[in-house]
């Protein structure tokens, strides 16, 4: 039968032909299939969503089994189901952009925030339009954010927030400033800026350390944060100040005054309630400086001046106040900087100069001088010393000032010592708190003795009371030192500050001053009277010496005489003068009327 071994060679043809294709491919779509399957596995171990997407019908065709896990839906519930249903509006709209341009070149990122039962998290997204085996596709790629905006947070608040307070710092509140100066040149409406500083707080950090003043500072923080309205800012911009900056008060300079000066203190008095910190109770008060704007007149910078000259204003006036920035408060300041740049060049071209107020004894013999610092100022003339001895006490320039002083005074001296060999004189100097702190002071007077030649028991110190009370202990120390080399001292103006039997006694100290104040109206005030004699019985019993200063009458000086003082200064014997003018009081005898 033919036929059939035909049929049966045409099996065998075919059964040959299968077996030769199977050896052929089977080995190939076996390696494909385990690429596949190792492709997918590490698909699916990937942390980010992998979406493939049918670009016509917005279908999910294939994904990653994180996109189960983050979602919380199976794998029969995402496969052949819309996009729409899973992503939020925004990823879903820019792939329907991205296909209708068709362009594979392109990546496009979405930032979003996905939700599932247990949070919600920032994501970002990114799709990419793509082609094979002639079919449209889009690829959705998917990361959590979460630690990356963690960190962009902490750098902007970092580089925008105080880390002690959270509250904006300097750099974030000079961008609110201006902005609210921008809206208010829109709206014509007054905001204010409100500077607040905490009084005493170094005491605080001197006293308890640190970590109480950091206390007091976020406690601080969180009871001005209550009072604020939506829109106000309260920010920190450095050490123990805080800013306020109120917006859109009103469009009437009074009604906003009135606005921010009732805010301002309602916040002084909020301060001012006491503070439990670490079990402890203190209380602290503040002072305020509030300035007003509108429109653009002022910039940020103009204004944080402004607020923060009405601020010391405030300190000016015994703290705890609030006080409205002034122009003639600028003025002041104004002036007060010219005064202190021509002080400084003042003590650079010498031309400070001294006068010397003779001191006399119960005879009217001269037994010494004063010498009295006064700034000759090339156009204003002679300067008293109350017009810039504060200043220089403000500034620092006290200490290169009393330093010259010191100097030319004992230098001045010793020339008129080889003048008039004769005379048993001495010159008293005044000390200023800051320039007897500083800790090159006994080596500076030291110094000056050696270059200037003069003896140390010629120079007298007179010291302040509020110089020695700020620290008993350390000048006692000083004094006792600067007493070896022969130095002595004298407590001036005593009686008008915090005069104390208990430091009296503890000083080594070789006279006492008398106060003008006292001196003036002994004769017609018996206070003063009882005053004076009581000081100079205190100066017998202590040993020391004690010399009136201000004596401008003959019953004055009777009285003092009458009482057992034994040294005088004032305008009844001279008043201060230049040294070319003292050469006169060696030649004829002064102080008898």
């Amino acid at each position: 039968m033919p036929s059939d071994k035909h049929e049966e060679l045409r099996q065998k043809i075919i059964g040959l032909g299968e077996s030769s294709v199977r050896k052929s491919y089977y080995p190939q779509l076996q390696d494909r299939i385990l690429q596949l399957e190792r492709f997918h596995a590490l698909l699916d171990r990937s942390h980010e969503l992998i979406f493939l997407i049918d670009a016509q019908t917005h279908l999910i065709v294939d994904f990653n089994d994180t996109i189960c896990s983050v979602l919380e839906a199976s794998r029969e519930s995402l496969l052949g189901s819309k996009i729409s249903r899973w992503l939020p509006n925004a990823v879903t709209q820019e792939m329907t952009l991205l296909i209708q341009k068709k362009d594979t070149s392109h990546c496009n990122l979405v930032e979003v925030e996905l939700r599932n039962s247990h949070s919600s998290f920032p994501m970002e997204f990114a799709l990419q339009y793509t082609n094979f085996s002639d079919q449209d596709y889009c690829i959705i790629l998917g990361k959590d954010i979460s630690e990356r905006k963690a960190a962009e947070k902490k750098i902007h608040d970092l580089a925008f927030y105080d880390s002690l307070t959270h509250l904006p710092n300097r750099q974030l509140l000079h961008d609110r400033i201006s902005q609210a100066v921008a809206k208010s040149h829109r709206h014509q409406k007054y905001g204010a800026l409100i500077m607040i500083d905490l009084d005493n707080f170094k005491t605080l950090n001197d006293t308890k350390g640190h970590h109480f003043g950091d206390e007091l500072l976020k406690q601080v923080a969180v009871r001005v944060q209550a009072t604020l309205r939506s829109g106000d800012t309260l920010g920190r911009i450095g050490g123990d100040e805080f800013i306020l900056l109120i917006e859109g008060l009103s469009l009437q300079k009074a009604d906003a005054t009135k606005l921010s000066d009732h805010f301002s203190r309602r916040i002084k008095n909020l301060i001012n309630q006491p503070y439990t910190l670490f079990g402890y109770q203190h209380t602290y008060s503040a002072s305020i400086g509030v300035v007003l704007f509108i429109g653009n007149e002022n910039n940020k910078d103009t204004l944080l001046q402004q607020a923060d000259i009405a601020m010391y204003h405030s300190k000016k006036l015994g703290r705890n106040r609030v006080s409205f920035y002034d122009p003639m408060m600028q003025e002041g300041i104004e002036k007060k900087m010219t005064m202190e740049h021509e002080l400084r060049i003042a003590i650079k071209k010498e031309e400070l100069v001294l006068f010397y107020q003779p001191q006399v004894d119960l005879k009217g013999e001269l037994v010494g001088f004063e010498a009295l610092v006064r700034w000759n100022h090339p156009l204003k003339g002679l300067i008293p010393p109350n017009d810039f001895i504060p200043l220089a006490e403000e500034t620092g320039l006290i200490i290169p000032l009393g330093n010259w002083v010191l100097h030319t005074a004992c230098k001045q001296l010793v020339a008129w010592l080889k003048r008039y060999p004769r005379k048993l004189m001495h010159i008293s100097i005044n000390v200023s708190v800051k320039q007897f702190q500083e800790t090159q002071f006994h080596h500076m007077v030291e110094t000056v003795i050696q270059q200037t030649g003069i003896a140390a028991d010629r120079v007298k110190l007179e010291l302040t009371e509020s110089l020695i009370v700020e620290n008993v202990v350390e000048t006692i120390t000083k004094i006792k030192l600067l007493r070896s080399l022969g130095i002595n001292f004298s407590l001036d103006d005593f009686g008008t500050g915090y005069s104390s039997l208990s430091y009296l006694k503890r000083l080594p100290l070789d006279e006492l001053k008398i106060d003008r104040f006292f001196v003036r109206d002994i004769i017609i005030d018996n206070n003063d009277a009882m005053i004076v004699k009581t000081i100079i019985e205190m100066a017998h019993n202590f040993d020391l010496d004690v010399i009136a200063e201000g004596v401008e009458t003959e019953e004055q000086f009777k009285f003092l005489q009458d009482n057992g003082c034994t040294l005088f200064q004032g305008y009844l014997f001279s008043p201060p003068i230049p040294a070319e003018e003292i050469e006169q009081l060696f030649l004829q005898s002064i102080g008898k009327k």
